[in-house]
């Protein structure tokens, strides 16, 4: 293999693969990126995998201002960390060319000769599933989705299958649901262009994250291939320049069907910013074990409270647009509020949904898609799935 590289357009590449790498594996190919150059498609691939995921990127040679010349077809699978330290240091066009088992690294008087590992160790995850349902999705969309849902996705491995977020292709839409059992989000968006049946898959939260630091969310055109296969997920777009390979998780997930009820005893609407600020502010003086803080809504406005037995009390009250008919008091854990609340970033003014003391709040954004079901701390031995079974 040999080709030539505008720095700047590697290092980006390389600096997008890294996200996937794995800090620390037993598999040293894992940590390796493989770098594959076809000169008769004009095209160079990069791939790197982690157990659960794998990621392709592209560089074409045909565009009138290219990113890279191809002078000759060949692949080499080089430490990933350390070449992209090498590539963030050039200032000016990089050249690889293997020669046997090595390769060169060359830019400006700078010259690497660089160990690698057979570029046939490697083989990237992909979607092998026969059955998948493909349709297009606006990247920012997409992008909303995963972050106002993943957040809610368990931390424990206590229930792996929590550590995921269901994924359903149903009916022209796509959704996504997360629950860690104390706490639900919810979210659809429209798609385009669907071929295939009704599917839905469980993928790690972690993982989607890592895919919506990676998507053009500020790009309203841009068009996201998803296809949702049985055990597997592709997620392309740029002309297929990039493309993720997700791996399912294995187990049923819980039936969040009925979870969020369709009417509410008392509606509150409060501006998300406002009411963001004031719990992260409340919050500093929650208790560190269970992080409590004490909601109370009136008519006329919400009261925050919280208490640290050794440094004391943090209280405040702020203006409501609409209030509840009546006085309600909850105990919730007001980091789930915080992060709910960053999640619907971009939101004015958000909805509580409120059923008594001992229910699960419900909260949403106003004149948009989307829910969060928070359980009141009163009721922690009831889990959201307790709450489902009762009614």
């Amino acid at each position: 293999m040999k080709a030539t590289f505008t720095n700047t357009d590697l290092e980006k590449i390389l600096r997008q693969l890294l996200r996937v790498v794995p800090n620390s594996t037993n598999k040293v190919v894992l940590k390796h990126v493989l770098i594959d150059a076809k000169r008769e498609e004009d095209r160079v691939d990069f791939y790197a995998s982690s157990e659960d995921m794998s990621l392709r990127r592209t560089l074409f040679a045909q565009a009138a201002e290219s990113s890279v010349e191809i002078a000759q077809s060949g692949a080499c699978l080089l430490p990933a960390k350390e070449l992209h330290e090498m590539v963030k240091r050039a200032n000016g066009p990089i050249t690889m060319e293997t020669q046997n088992d090595r390769t060169v690294i060359m830019f400006g008087k700078t010259k690497y000769d660089l160990a690698g590992l057979n570029p046939h160790l490697f083989t990237p995850y992909g979607d092998a599933d026969e059955q998948v349902t493909t349709a297009t999705v606006l990247a920012p969309h997409l992008y909303r989705l995963i972050r106002r849902t993943s957040y809610a996705a368990a931390k424990s491995l206590a229930r792996p299958i929590l550590m995921g977020v269901q994924l359903a292709l149903a009916g022209g839409y796509l959704s996504a649901v997360a629950t860690d059992a104390l706490r639900l989000a919810q979210y659809t968006v429209p798609c385009e262009d669907v071929f295939g049946g009704d599917r839905q898959l469980v993928l790690p939260a972690t993982v989607l994250d890592t895919l919506a630091g990676a998507l053009p969310a500020s790009d309203d055109d841009e068009e996201i291939t998803f296809t949702l296969g049985i055990s597997s997920c592709t997620v392309s777009w740029g002309d297929d320049a990039f493309n993720m390979a997700i791996r399912g998780l294995e187990g049923m997930y819980p039936n969040t069907a009925r979870l969020i009820p369709e009417r509410t005893s008392h509606r509150v609407v409060v501006a998300r910013q406002s009411l963001l600020s004031a719990c992260e502010r409340v919050a500093i003086l929650s208790e560190a074990g269970h992080q409590r803080a004490e909601f109370r809504f009136t008519p006329s406005g919400l009261t925050m409270s919280a208490t640290s037995t050794q440094y004391g009390h943090a209280e405040e009250t702020l203006e409501t647009i609409q209030g509840t008919k009546d006085d309600v008091e909850l105990l919730c854990n007001v980091n789930y509020w915080i992060a709910a609340l960053k999640a619907l970033e971009g939101v004015q003014q958000v909805e509580i949904g409120l059923n008594g003391p001992m229910q699960p709040c419900i909260l949403r954004p106003v004149d948009e898609p989307g829910a969060s079901l928070i359980a009141t701390v009163a009721r922690s031995s009831a889990t959201i799935e307790n709450y489902c079974q009762a009614s």
